[in-house]
């Protein structure tokens, strides 16, 4: 099944292969694009499963997927793989601990991410949205807008990680991200689809990134104990107190701190991108958007109070989390024998959550190849099955800061609806690529006008 991606139709999207692929066919799909791995059928079949072996089970339907992420969390288990690429040089973080190393580690890190924390957000926002409206519109020509949306997310993280974005090198910073999900995504591809161990992993320039980041929490860490907490207390001194009663030890300290500045950094940047080229893509929604903010907020920026008037713009937001998830896959380790969805899953089964298909699942969405921000209304996204949406993950253990990536990532893409007109240059369509996140493979290149005054 070829999914349409003609410009003047639908938004760019994937060629599904007719069947799930062998081996080394999967090896070398991968390599290109991990999204090409899903079957055709995962975009309208509700589980998928490996009638063989029963080594894994894709689930795309919502009932599933609920059992395995909320009511069996604990049967479920992050995969063994994604664990062991995801864990710290040293020590642990979030993402990788279980029970109640995880539910402490949690507690010492929900306080900047509560409601009331998003006051502290609204200045940093505000100036990092200000910064990307002055970058896009000097551009002479089309700008690859991912750089500039990772720059404004990267300030934001910094600033409420640190206090500050001059307390970290960003171009660093921002480098050793990319490094590190262009690596772990090779090789988890590797693992995933069982490539024999004499296949070379690229390891060396994993462990490297790993180390400069390392090497920059540290700095900063060490910076921040010689001179005090700040002022107003920023991430980074509620994770040094959490040390300093014993809820949280050194290791735990830096690897939260990193784990916090590359999601933040790497998911909202990737919503706003893909948010941009959606706009650009429909113009009657863009202007539609663009009245949204004018409505709610004249000629002034946008704020965390104008939220609730911003409602259309979050729904692009929402809708651009849809067709392109940062996370396209999640995937779990089955811990006990279970049946799913009417299909016997042994113990040590890798189930398969394929997020990318599901958000375009025939049987879930109307037309679900189409761009409509209008799905997301509050009335239709309260009928919509909670398994059937998964850009933040789900249950105990989704995203942390979902609240403030969505709250960033509206308030951005608002003022620079306000200021700029994105267009599409003539015959440009993105390529959705997955190794580790969804990115535009080869950049975001959007024409950004300034506006005339009104």
């Amino acid at each position: 099944m070829a999914l349409d991606t003609r410009p003047d139709h639908l938004p760019a999207g994937v060629t599904a292969p007719d069947a799930p692929l062998g081996l080394w066919a999967s090896y070398r799909t991968a390599r290109r694009n991990v999204l090409e791995l899903i079957p055709a059928a995962a975009y309208h079949a509700p589980v998928i499963a490996d009638q063989k072996r029963g080594r894994w089970i894709m689930l795309m339907d919502p009932e599933a997927i609920d059992h395995v992420l909320r009511q069996r969390e604990a049967d479920y288990p992050k995969s063994a793989i994604l664990i062991r690429l995801m864990t710290p040089r040293k020590g642990q973080n979030l993402i990788t601990t279980r029970g109640a190393v995880w539910q402490r580690q949690r507690r010492a890190l929900s306080a900047p991410f509560r409601p009331r924390a998003l006051a502290v957000a609204d200045p940093i926002i505000r100036r990092a949205a200000a910064a990307s409206v002055a970058a896009l519109g000097a551009a002479d020509g089309p700008v690859d807008v991912l750089p500039v949306m990772a720059r404004a997310t990267c300030d934001v993280m910094c600033d409420l990680a640190l206090g500050g974005r001059e307390a970290i090198d960003r171009d660093a910073l921002t480098a050793a991200v990319d490094a590190y999900v262009a690596g772990i995504g090779r090789i988890s591809v590797l693992d995933i689809l069982g490539v024999p161990n004499w296949v070379p992993r690229p390891a060396a320039i994993l462990q490297d990134s790993r180390k400069r980041m390392d090497d920059m929490a540290d700095a900063v860490i060490a910076q921040r104990l010689a001179r005090g907490a700040s002022a107003e207390p920023d991430l980074l001194d509620l994770l040094i107190e959490a040390q300093s009663d014993g809820t949280l030890d050194a290791l735990e300290v830096r690897n939260n701190l990193l784990g916090f500045l590359f999601a933040g950094h790497e998911t909202t940047a990737l919503a706003l991108t893909w948010a941009l080229y959606l706009l650009a893509f429909d113009p009657a929604v863009q202007t539609r958007a663009r009245d949204c903010v004018r409505a709610a907020c004249s000629d002034r920026p946008p704020g965390i109070d104008d939220l609730p008037r911003l409602g259309y713009v979050r729904q692009v937001v929402e809708e651009a989390l849809r067709l392109y998830p940062p996370a396209g896959f999640l995937t779990r380790t089955a811990r006990v024998a279970d049946r799913i969805a009417g299909h016997r899953v042994r113990a040590g089964a890798t189930v398969i959550l394929p997020v990318y298909a599901l958000h375009r699942h025939q049987g879930l969405w109307d037309a679900p190849e189409r761009f409509d921000p209008d799905r997301f209304a509050p009335e239709k996204s309260a009928a919509r099955p909670r398994g059937s949406y998964l850009p933040f993950g789900d249950g105990p253990r989704i995203c942390i800061g979902m609240s403030l990536a969505m709250a960033e990532a509206t308030l951005i893409l608002a003022q620079i609806l306000s200021a700029l007109q994105i267009t599409l240059p003539a015959g440009f369509a993105p390529r959705p690529t997955m190794w580790f996140t969804l990115r535009p493979a080869g950049g975001m290149p959007l024409g950004c006008a300034a506006l005339p005054d009104l």
